[in-house]
């Protein structure tokens, strides 16, 4: 009696077909699904700003030292975290990067909800409700009050965090700025802590301190600004501009920390014209950065700045 290639009586087709078929790759039965990218994340921008007292533009009296706080913590797209770090302003929400010793031109340096509006952003963006939310600093405290987001971007709903004290210097006194949230919104309680960087203020614009803020008759050409400290574990950020123009111009540049940097004479030539009734505000600032609990890398800055004006 013939016999079929399995062995034993003539068999059917099928079983025969099923002997002859090779064995499954164990590899590909344990394949698993391709992991798809995530579609909402949780980002934090906290934004803590101390500025020295200098007099202001059109003002006899110098400001005080004054010390800002906004922080927002929100459910959004990842693609869309660029307009939640612009809804605490700032002026490197956004932009370039001019590199180490380089500058780029760009049209303002503020940011915020406003400046956030004008980006469509891809899926809708929820700011969370942290429960209370406080700056401690040694014995010191500031409270940061909830404030709900006006509606002008664009699926963005939801509230802010904010806080301005005069004479603030004393927060920065303990060498760390603690931030601390009691919890809310399916959010536990958590804190995080920022190195507060070594203070800055500008001491030469060309070859003038600017003992009352103020710096007049510069000659033409380039721009050379000193500073007075020096600090290795910030970054540093030196910005040029005016804003009492029709269109405001501003370069953004990124220096070495090392107290001097000079603004080439072609960078300088596309400001606007200056003048008594519009002069140039030089700014420089110093950020240090620190991660937040449950929001990923970097999201609370803390910055110095010190600001004069050139005639």
């Amino acid at each position: 009696m013939a016999r079929g290639r399995c062995g034993g009586s003539w068999v059917w087709m099928a079983a025969v077909l099923a002997c002859e078929r090779p064995a499954a790759d164990p590899a590909e039965s344990h394949a698993l699904p391709a992991t798809p990218a995530p579609t909402r994340a949780r980002v934090a921008s906290i934004r803590v700003r101390f500025d020295n007292g200098r007099p202001e533009f059109g003002k006899a009296e110098s400001s005080e030292d004054r010390l800002r706080a906004v922080a927002v913590f929100a459910d959004a797209d990842p693609r869309d975290r660029s307009i939640v770090l612009g809804l605490v302003g700032g002026g490197d929400a956004a932009g370039a990067d001019p590199g180490l010793d380089g500058c780029v031109r760009q049209g303002s340096v503020g940011g915020g909800a406003g400046a956030a509006a004008s980006t469509r952003p891809a899926s809708w963006i929820q700011l969370m409700d942290v429960g209370n939310l406080e700056l401690r600093a040694g014995n010191l405290a500031l409270p940061l009050q909830i404030r709900l987001l006006p509606a002008v971007v664009d699926a963005t709903r939801g509230v802010r965090y904010e806080a301005v004290v005069e004479r603030g210097r004393g927060l920065l006194a303990a060498g760390t700025l603690r931030l601390s949230a009691t919890g809310g919104d399916g959010m536990a309680a958590f804190s995080a802590e920022v190195a507060v960087p070594r203070p800055v203020r500008i001491s030469f614009v060309g070859d003038q301190p600017p003992e009352t803020g103020l710096v007049r008759h510069l000659p033409p050409g380039e721009l050379r600004v000193r500073w007075g400290s020096v600090d290795g574990r910030a970054d540093l950020e030196l910005l040029a501009g005016s804003e009492t123009t029709d269109v405001p111009v501003w370069l953004r540049c990124r220096p070495k920390d090392d107290g001097e940097f000079v603004l080439p004479a072609g960078m300088v030539a596309q400001l606007p014209p200056r003048s008594p009734q519009r002069p140039w505000t030089l700014m420089v600032v110093r950020r240090s950065r620190a991660a937040v609990p449950g929001f990923g890398d970097g999201g609370l800055t803390l910055e110095v700045a010190d600001a004069v004006h050139v005639e």
